[in-house]
C-alpha cells in the first residue's frame, strides 16, 4: 500500500497518471486515494481519467476498462473531505505528430496512420472529435491545481475540435499524396470490427491484437455517437493566455515536406 507521511511531507494535490486501467492498476490507485485521505495534508486529488466521460450511455463507451475508471470515483466518494475533480481532454493531439513531434506517451497511432498514408475512419469522418496536446493538458491542470476556487466533479478540456475527414485532408496536404481511406460503420464498430493500419502492428507486443482493435473499435463508436464532441464550459475557455494546439497547424508543423 502506498504511504503518503504528513510528517515526512507537505503534498496538497495528487494527480494520477496510472495507467493501464487494468484491475491491479485500479487497485494501486485505491491505494493511493486511501493514503491521500489518511495524509492529513493531501486535500485534492485528480485521478487518471485524461479522456472521456465513462459515466456516459453505456451503449455509447463500449470500452472494457469503464467500470475500472468509474470504481475510482466511488472510492473517492467516500472520503468527503477529499476534494477531486476528474479531467476529461478527449483524444491526446501527440499521436497525430508521431515520431516527429515531442510527446511522452506511447505511439498508440489512432485512425490515421500518417506515415503510411492510410486510415481507417468511424463512421462518416464528419462527426467531432476533441484532440488536445499533452503540453496543453499539463498548462491547465497546473492552473487547476494553482486555483482556489472550488473544483467541479468534472473538468473539460478542449484544444481542438475537428472531424476525421479534416484531419486526412490536412495530413494530405502536409505530405503531399493521397490517403487510402475505408470508412468503419457503426454497426462494425458496436460489433468489435475495424480495419488495422500499419500504425497498430508495432504496439502489439505492450497491447495484444485483440484488445487493442477492441479499444480502437469501442472509441470509434464513443467518437460517431457524438461522446468525443464536448459542450457545456471548458477549463481552457477560463484561460484564454494558454493557446490551445490546433490540430491543422500541429500536422501541417510535424508533417510538411515529408514524403
Amino acid at each position: 500500500m502506498f504511504v503518503v507521511s504528513p510528517q515526512t511531507t507537505k503534498i496538497h494535490t495528487v494527480i494520477s497518471t496510472l495507467n493501464p486501467p487494468t484491475p491491479e492498476v485500479q487497485t494501486a490507485q485505491n491505494n493511493l486515494i486511501q493514503a491521500a485521505a489518511q495524509s492529513g495534508t493531501v486535500k485534492r486529488f485528480v485521478p487518471s481519467e485524461w479522456g472521456i466521460d465513462y459515466f456516459n450511455n453505456n451503449e455509447h463507451v463500449p470500452l472494457p476498462w469503464k467500470t475500472v475508471k468509474q470504481q475510482a470515483i466511488a472510492e473517492l466518494d467516500k472520503y468527503p473531505t477529499l476534494e477531486y475533480t476528474m479531467v476529461y481532454n478527449g483524444y491526446f493531439m501527440d499521436y497525430f505528430g508521431m515520431p516527429h513531434c515531442h510527446s511522452h506517451m506511447l505511439a498508440e497511432i489512432p485512425y490515421v496512420d500518417i506515415a503510411a498514408a492510410k486510415a481507417a475512419i468511424p463512421g462518416s469522418g464528419d462527426d467531432k472529435v476533441t484532440f488536445t496536446y499533452t503540453k496543453d493538458v499539463a498548462k491547465l491542470v497546473r492552473m487547476l491545481v494553482e486555483s482556489n476556487d472550488k473544483w467541479p466533479t468534472r473538468t473539460f478540456i478542449a484544444g481542438d475540435m475537428v472531424t476525421f475527414n479534416e484531419i486526412v485532408e490536412a495530413a494530405e496536404q502536409a505530405r503531399g499524396l493521397k490517403f487510402d481511406v475505408v470508412h468503419d460503420s457503426l454497426q462494425d464498430l458496436r460489433e468489435g470490427k475495424v480495419t488495422e493500419i500499419p500504425a497498430y502492428r508495432p504496439i502489439y507486443d505492450i497491447f495484444p491484437k485483440e484488445f487493442l482493435l477492441q479499444m480502437m473499435a469501442g472509441f470509434g463508436v464513443a467518437m460517431v455517437t457524438g461522446v468525443f464532441a464536448f459542450e457545456g464550459e471548458l477549463l481552457n475557455e477560463k484561460h484564454p493566455e494558454v493557446r490551445s494546439t490546433n490540430m491543422r497547424d500541429f500536422i501541417m508543423t510535424h508533417w510538411s515536406g515529408r514524403h
